[in-house]
């Protein structure tokens, strides 16, 4: 079955490029080419076999909010009801609740509130448990709730959720959960002591592969009657890392300079978006950097880079010991525990984190490319300052 996204209906040609409409159609697919069980997952979803939650998370970028709308977009194809909301959006049990039932109606005259059938004086609203409520949108068809940005859930509205769909699933009630977000998201799961989503089916994000990279920049390009020359389309894998933002962002740059006449994009022709893609792309690692910088990581995170440097993966031992001499260097508590905490932090942004590949306790690059910028960026000074 072909996958479904609501796209408005868009029909330009710069609407197949990645970001859009057929590259989304095609980029799930790109990310589970190498990942069968999963794709069957997902096409099973609303039938009895599946798991009643499905846990994503890895660093930004990677396609997660993209995986959201199609799982929603497969889910409306099957008749299933499906609730899309943000954590920022339901920081209460009064927000959650109004997503899954409706806003009150209120009583004008009265100054109450007429909530399920019931009335009450405004400021006193009690709305019923969200199990209840889940079970009477449940009355109409099988229903996926999806929260994106899931490492900032609220607590309180965390463990609402998590026990509410545990205790319909045992039930047999057909509800599935589906969170998404950064490497942090383990951890804030873990805070709400709810071990429910441990039992179900999690999907960490990495990047793309050589070969699904390849196939999310030139299916959508053949799919509009044009194609990419090999050694163009190899650079192009190259300078995005397999990171499916820089495929996208390559992707537009590319389709954007040449125009939507040329049949092939040649080699030469690509290069002409590269100055453009470059600039775009250090804009992001700047970002990045001063989001470490606010949060007091950024020597932590030129340490780790440079303990990186030719190696694919480090222990978490290793990384501690880094950390240690970092935090030793720049004069802040440097125990255990404010060494684990900062490398919570690195992990929770995504600029380390244990993808599904890695061996327990080992962790990866979140995005080498950064890890290299951030390291320029930490031994610019130096220079500056040996130059003078």
């Amino acid at each position: 079955m072909a996958n479904r996204l609501a796209t408005g209906g868009a029909t330009d040609p710069v609407h197949s490029l990645p970001g859009s409409a057929k590259c989304r159609r095609t980029w799930p697919d790109a990310f589970f080419s190498s990942k069968p069980a999963w794709h069957a997952w997902i096409r099973c979803a609303g039938e009895d076999q599946f798991e009643r939650c499905l846990v994503m998370w890895g660093p930004r970028g990677n396609g997660k909010t993209t995986m959201l709308t199609w799982i929603e977009s497969e889910a409306r194809a099957r008749g299933i009801q499906a609730i899309s909301v943000a954590a920022a959006d339901i920081e209460t049990p009064e927000s959650l609740a109004a997503r899954i039932s409706g806003p009150p109606r209120w009583r004008d005259r009265l100054g109450e509130i007429s909530w399920m059938g019931e009335s009450r004086k405004a400021g006193s609203l009690d709305p019923a448990p969200l199990d209840q409520l889940l079970a009477r949108r449940l009355r109409k068809a099988p229903l996926a709730l999806l929260i994106d940005e899931a490492h900032t859930l609220d607590l309180g509205v965390g463990r609402t959720v998590l026990s509410a769909v545990q205790r319909l699933g045992a039930q047999g009630a057909p509800v599935l959960l589906v969170l998404a977000g950064t490497p942090g998201l383990p951890y804030r799961l873990r805070e709400m002591r709810a071990t429910f989503w441990e039992r179900s089916q999690i999907l960490p994000f990495d990047r793309l592969d050589d070969r699904a990279a390849s196939d999310a920049i030139r299916i959508p390009f053949e799919s509009a009657g044009r194609a990419i020359a090999p050694d163009a389309l190899a650079e192009a894998v190259a300078e995005s890392h397999g990171y499916p933002f820089f495929l996208q962002l390559w992707g537009k740059l590319v389709w954007g300079r040449n125009g939507s006449s040329a049949m092939q994009v040649t080699e030469s022709q690509a290069r002409k978006a590269r100055p453009e893609f470059e600039l775009r792309r250090n804009r992001f690692y700047g970002l990045r950097y001063e989001e470490l910088e606010d949060m007091g990581l950024a020597t932590a995170a030129a340490a780790v880079a440079e303990a990186y440097e030719g190696v694919a993966q480090l222990r978490s031992a290793q990384i501690d010991a880094v950390l240690e001499a970092a935090l030793r260097q720049e004069g802040r508590r440097y125990g255990a525990d404010a060494v684990r905490a900062t490398r919570r932090d690195l992990v929770s942004v995504g600029y380390i984190w244990e993808p599904e590949a890695s061996p327990a306790g080992r962790y990866v690059q979140g995005l080498p490319s950064l890890m290299d910028f951030v390291l320029q960026s930490a031994r610019q000074p130096a220079r500056s300052e040996n130059a003078a």
